[in-house]
């Protein structure tokens, strides 16, 4: 396996700025290989700032999106599915200004928003066409999409590996791939080596993120399956954990993280990157 090891900053809140740099500094002297950093709607000062501090540190970088119930792409409002596209592309433009090659998430409907019912037909199109502008647009600029599905208490679109893939290929371009997280697989998939097996030629990211959300290593998740069928079908790419606390408290109502399931930030980073390279 070829793969480089990233941690996911939202451990720290949702917004990242130059004020975070200290964290990446940390982070590079445990031998971490990049961050991931939420694109937010940061400055292009603060984004600037960040991409040079990373460089400085020899941490490459990749980036997080989000999608709000206002820019949601399968709306029945023309006029949000319409703002759903700008809101994706100004978040390709800020990865790129960060120096990410890859933005993934849950991009391809508003984050907890329900209907009622499971997703319609039109629905999938109406995602479908929205991702694949996103995605044409994000080629140009030399920038992957990954396509993260979701457990169904945060999403309705798509909930396994199987659905991601069945969107991706519908989508047909080859930057935009699906995002596996062993958090959701762990109630969605929880066969690792059926999931990753599916999805081999079509995975281009990797979370890291316990049943909890806490500490690698201290939760449900089969790490020994998850390991040996990334193994199997040779991952070249990130392995980023994931880890969310009660910091930022906009996080942790979005997340439901009511207690942290760890000591401390550095208990997550420290012990994290250790327990990924003895599986490695």
């Amino acid at each position: 396996m070829n793969v480089k090891i990233g941690m996911n900053m939202l451990l720290w809140g949702i917004e990242i700025t130059p004020r975070h740099i200290p964290i990446f500094e940390c982070l590079a002297a445990v031998g971490y290989d990049g961050v991931e950093i939420p694109v937010v709607g940061q400055s292009k000062t603060d984004l600037n700032t960040m991409a040079s501090a990373c460089d400085a540190l020899g941490l490459a970088r990749t980036a997080v999106a989000f999608v709000g119930e206002d820019v949601n792409p399968i709306s029945s409002d023309p006029s949000v599915r319409s703002a759903a596209v700008d809101n994706l592309k100004k978040s390709v433009d800020d990865a790129k200004q960060i120096g990410a090659d890859i933005l993934v998430g849950g991009i391809y409907q508003a984050h907890k928003v329900f209907t009622g019912r499971g997703p319609t037909e039109q629905e999938w199109l109406w995602s479908a066409e929205y991702l694949r502008n996103c995605g044409e647009y994000a080629q140009q600029l030399g920038v992957c999409l990954g396509l993260e599905f979701l457990n169904r208490f945060e999403v309705y679109l798509i909930n396994t590996s199987a659905e991601c893939k069945r969107m991706v290929e519908q989508v047909g371009l080859d930057n935009v791939g699906v995002h596996y997280d062993t958090h959701h697989a762990n109630i969605e998939d929880p066969n690792a080596s059926e999931a990753l097996n599916n999805i081999q030629g079509v995975i281009n990211h990797v979370h890291l993120s316990e049943s909890h959300r806490g500490t690698l290593g201290t939760g449900q998740v089969d790490w020994d399956s998850n390991f040996s069928a990334l193994k199997v079908i040779d991952y070249s790419g990130w392995l980023v954990i994931e880890a969310f606390g009660t910091t930022d408290p906009a996080l942790a109502v979005a997340a439901n993280i009511w207690r942290n399931a760890f000591s401390s930030e550095e208990e997550v980073y420290e012990s994290g990157i250790e327990f990924i390279r003895q599986r490695l």
